[in-house]
Formats: structure tokens, sequence, C-alpha cells
């Protein structure tokens, strides 16, 4: 039985979905894929997807995979943030006894299992005296590192030292959302350097607006919401929002008759890089006219009401951030699709293994 570790070097590089995205190679390969978050935080009920009690990530990689275990096997220490400090300290044998368990328990005729890191693995799941480093070595895993890449110097520094902190244990580094003018650079500079240094495989993943996009069903969640008309295009993919009215053409011109809105521009057509409108807000809870949400019908555009006002609504966008639903499976094939371009078949994967 194989144990791979997904770290982050921080900054919200994309490890969930490299988590999730593993898996699937690892599945289609034949594998029986298990999984363990050994810590986690119980997630803010006004932005978690799932809601309940149980990290997100947690419940979106046991849908994702069909997991039977329990959430708490799953994710054995799981605690709001006020409460870590209170499990710091003289705790740590317990926690980590608790966490071997766990790992007993998922690895049950299992060929790999997952093990997904904090969000920094440089501190860990901010316990004292806990670390992702501890658990790697603990658990004998190979690791997957997945950065977020800004510039050189910050690369090379979080994936020289970390490989060598782990004893030489990074056998893959994902270096992810880079701007396509830095590709190039990236592809024949810094992969051949961090390859000098040893280490074994290193794909480079351009940005993508998919990736980064929200769906109006995601966001009429994230508003509280109503969806008054076509939900069936919930899926729609939003790039960016705006309150003018410069993309509203033909028959949409109606709406701009109506001062309480905020548009969602979005992509086209299966991820097509082209604006267009792809959902329309109404803002202060009053309801639209029928002629309204006639026009919305025969256009396909879904219409959500929602009863703050459009400062409010505008604030609460631009802090809004894209969190994966088992309905976000589009963005993991888009993911995988990025990383073929940029290496030879599955030699990421045959790296950890």
């Amino acid at each position: 039985m194989r144990s791979i570790f997904v770290g982050s070097t921080g900054g919200e590089p994309g490890q969930t979905l490299a988590t999730w995205a593993l898996a699937i190679k690892l599945k289609a390969k034949g594998y029986k894929v298990g999984f363990l978050k050994p810590y986690g935080l119980l997630p803010d009920l006004s932005n978690s997807v799932y809601g309940g009690v149980c990290d997100s990530d947690v419940s979106l990689i046991k849908e994702a995979l069909g997991l039977t275990e329990k959430e708490e096997m799953l994710c054995p220490v799981m605690l709001t943030e006020n409460l870590i400090a209170e499990v710091s300290g003289n705790h740590e044998e317990r926690l980590i006894e608790k966490i071997k368990q766990a790992f007993q328990e998922v690895s049950f005729k299992k060929d790999v299992v997952l093990i997904m890191g904090a969000k920094e693995i440089f501190f860990g799941g901010g316990f004292s005296g806990l670390s992702d480093s501890l658990l790697v070595k603990l658990f004998d895993a190979s690791v997957l590192l997945v950065d977020r890449y800004q510039r050189d110097n910050m690369t090379l520094y979080s994936l020289l030292s970390l490989n060598s902190f782990l004893d030489g244990r990074v056998k893959t580094a994902l270096l992810n959302h880079i701007p396509p003018d830095k590709m190039d650079h990236v592809r024949t500079k810094v992969i051949p350097f961090l390859k000098d240094k040893g280490l074994k495989s290193i794909v480079a993943v351009p940005e993508s607006s998919i990736l980064a996009a929200l769906t109006v069903s995601a966001l009429a969640e994230l508003l509280e919401g109503q969806v008054l008309c076509c939900p069936e295009f919930g899926g729609n993919l939003i790039q960016t929002f705006t309150i003018g009215a410069k993309y509203l053409e033909g028959p949409l011109t109606i709406f701009k008759q109506v001062y309480n809105k905020i548009i969602l521009v979005g992509l086209g057509e299966k991820g097509e890089e082209k604006s267009m409108v792809s959902g329309i807000i109404l803002t202060g809870g009053k309801p639209p006219g029928d002629l309204i949400l006639r026009v919305a019908r025969e256009r396909s555009l879904p219409l959500i009401l929602t009863r703050a006002d459009t400062f409010q609504i505008m604030e609460r966008l631009e802090k809004a951030k894209p969190s994966l639903s088992i309905r976000d499976e589009f963005k993991v094939l888009r993911f995988l699709k990025l990383i073929g371009q940029e290496t030879d078949s599955d030699r990421w994967v045959e790296a950890l293994l």
C-alpha cells in the first residue's frame, strides 16, 4: 500500500483540485484509493458549499470517490479556529495516535491512500508539535507539492527547501496559476533548474479562467438569493460582474429599465473565451414584472432575486472565491487536460508511486 501526501506551499494554489485530479488518475489506473485529511477546520456555515459539521474538503472527496468511511474517520482531528489553541501543547501524542488509528481504518483494502495536508505545509495544521512534515515521515509518504507560482525565487526556495527538509520525498511538483506570458520562461528556465536539483517531475499549469470561475448556482447560494427562472442554467460560468449595461444587447436591453441589477458576465458555451451575459442579480428584494421574466426565460437567462442592496451584493461578490463542489468535476477534467498538455503521459502520477 502506498501513501501520497498532497501538500501546499500556501496562497491557495489548488490543493483540493490537485487531490481530486490525482484520485481520478489513480482510479483510472485501477487502484483502490483511500483518503485522509489528518486535521481540518469545521466549515464556516456562511461560506460552506456543504454546511454541516465536517471539513468541506472531506465532504467533497468522500462524495467524489464514493468512500464509505465516516467523516470523523476521514478527518480525525477537526476543530474550529478558536479551539486550536486548546488542543495544542501537551496533546500531540494523543492526536498523533488518533490520526494513526484513522489511517489504519481508511487504508484497509486500499492500494493508495491520499493524505491531504494543511493550507501551508510549512506550518502544518496550526497545532503545536503536529505538522505536515511529521506526518509525511510517519506514513513514509511520497509528496505531491502544489505551488502557486508568483516569482522564481519564491517557487525555487519553497520547493527546494521543502524537498531537502522532507529528505527528498517531493516526487512531483505542480506549479499552478502561471500567467500566459510566463509559461515559456517556466518551461525553459525554472523546470530544468529544479530537475537539475533533483526534483523528479515538475509540471507547469497555466492560469485558466474556467478554473477561476464561479457558477450562477454557487453565487445564488452564496448570496442567499432566490432563482426566479432558468435554474437549469445554474451551471453558467461567471468570470466577472458589473452594474453597467454595456453587455445588454437585443431583447436584453429591456433590463436597462431595471436599476437594481448586477450583470453576471460569464464565459461562452463550454468555456469559450467570449464574454456574455450568464445571469442577472436583482437586488433590493423587489420581484420583476412579467415582461422581464418572459425575456429572461426566452434568453435562457437565470435571474437571482436577493433582499440585500446593490452595494452589499457587490461587496460580497468581490470577496467571493470559488470553492469546489461535486458539480465542478468539469474543472478537474479541465485541470487534467492542462496538465496533459505540459507533460508526457502520466509521468507526474507515476513519479509518486
